[in-house]
């Protein structure tokens, strides 16, 4: 297995490596790692994005998978992240109104929710209400089901 490389549809594919301001447009599959400077998801990612410290990320279209938050970092989610998503200690996400955090949260940060979040949380970090902000309630169904109704 190479180094900085996915299987993705049975083939090796490089992780793309960002080291200055991007705007990521379009459909990315795999790994994007970001490293330096601002980043900002206009399109949909289908992996995995590691946001490394310092680094400012807002998430205006859709990440699917897991995202992964250094300390000293900030996602600004203004679209979704469906997903699992994991807050480093001096991590912080915030879910502007209309954005929307689903699926695993591992919060050892600082998540503000002015939009929706809707999921399971575990970590000793703070999530903050702030505006319209809520936590969406799971349903259940006949055969005693929980699952959230997006």
């Amino acid at each position: 297995m190479p180094d900085n490389h996915d299987l993705i549809d049975g083939r090796w594919v490089p992780q793309l490596i960002l080291t200055q301001d991007h705007t990521l447009a379009g459909s990315h599959k795999g790994t994007v790692r970001v490293e330096a400077g601002k980043f900002t998801l206009a399109g949909k990612i289908n992996g995995t994005l590691v946001i490394h410290n310092g680094v400012e990320a807002r998430i205006e279209g859709v990440q699917q998978g897991t995202i992964s938050v250094a300390r000293g970092a900030t996602v600004t989610v203004m679209g979704a992240i469906e997903g699992t998503t994991s807050i480093s200690p001096g991590g912080t996400v915030i879910v502007e109104a209309g954005g929307k955090l689903a699926g695993t949260l591992s919060n050892e940060g600082l998540v503000i929710v002015r939009g929706v979040f809707g999921g399971i949380q575990t970590g000793q970090g703070k999530l903050k209400l702030e505006g319209r902000g809520y936590v969406k309630q799971p349903v259940t169904d006949e055969n005693g089901v929980s699952y959230y109704q997006w």
